[in-house]
């Protein structure tokens, strides 16, 4: 019960802080600002898929078909502007390649 109150309030915690920031005015925003914060999901996108093309049990891997489904991934971002497609067909190389249809 306690874990559950923890999350709780760490999610009203977030939810309420980051409404607060959407609600401030535009013209409080320099132009530098809304730059920098327009590049928060490259980054947590890269922060978070970092590990599983780069690292494997601590150490350094090179794994070139990640690399190649995040290549395809990116490049599907840029053409057709929608994640779910991107994201689908990234993992759609990495399944087929893995079962061993193509490669």
């Amino acid at each position: 019960m306690n874990m559950f109150l923890l999350y709780l309030g760490m999610a009203a915690v977030t939810y309420f802080s980051r409404r607060a920031f959407l609600r401030l005015p535009d013209h409080l925003f320099s132009e530098r600002l809304k730059n920098g914060l327009s590049f928060i999901p490259l980054g947590i996108f890269a922060a978070l898929i970092f590990e599983s093309l780069f690292l494997k049990d601590g150490s350094l891997v090179f794994e070139p078909l990640y690399l190649f489904a995040s290549a395809v991934c990116l490049l599907m971002m840029k053409l057709s502007k929608n994640v779910f497609i991107s994201f689908g067909l990234s993992l759609f190389v990495v399944v087929i390649v893995k079962s061993g249809i193509i490669g």
